[in-house]
């Protein structure tokens, strides 16, 4: 061994362990609740600059989500099982079923499946392409269900160990947001 090394030489280094969608998916599983900022872009075709937003994120274990706008002014959208329901900065609000709705389904399911580290749910929502390693990798899903294609061409989720950090929703129309997030320090 010691005469191939001073050779110049060198043993082919141990394949590195195999790691996927399932190892991703299994540490969110583990994870009960979670808050975090965020800052969003949304660009629109039919306007001239992007909006801007920000705001607070929370989940909690097995379906419970909440998007709370802070800036530029206060809106909600609050996400209990079924139930979508979406607050104006007036206090207005409308509740939605996201089941009755299947391209609504289908983008709450990006979300919350990967929260709910749910592999079965994420694949029968979407064609999967996980790249990168556990600290830094990027999810690219694309919509199986041709009615959420005409609505969403692809989501984009990307971040390190069970941090998602980034997501970015390009539509089919060609509008596109992109959301920034900074998770709370526990």
């Amino acid at each position: 061994m010691a005469a191939l090394l001073l050779s110049g030489i060198a043993l082919p280094a141990p394949a590195a362990e195999s790691w996927g969608l399932e190892d991703l998916f299994a540490g969110f599983a583990k994870i009960p609740s979670s808050n975090a900022r965020f800052t969003e872009t949304r660009e629109i075709g039919m306007l001239t600059a992007p909006l801007e937003s920000s705001g607070t994120l929370s989940y909690r274990r097995p379906d419970f989500l909440e998007k709370r706008t802070l800036q530029p002014q206060p809106e909600g959208l609050r996400l209990e099982g079924d139930r979508l329901t979406l607050t104006q900065a007036d206090g207005a609000s409308r509740t939605l079923s996201v089941s009755a709705m299947p391209e609504i389904q289908t983008y709450v399911e990006s979300i919350r499946a990967t929260l709910r580290g749910d592999v079965p749910s994420i694949m029968r929502f979407y064609e999967v392409a996980l790249e990168g390693a556990p600290q830094d990798w990027r999810m690219q899903l694309t919509p199986r269900a041709e009615e959420a294609r005409k609505i969403v061409q692809r989501i984009v989720i990307a971040g390190g160990d069970t941090t998602i950090r980034r997501i970015e929703v390009l539509q089919a129309d060609g509008d596109r947001s992109v959301m920034n997030i900074q998770p709370d320090p526990a």
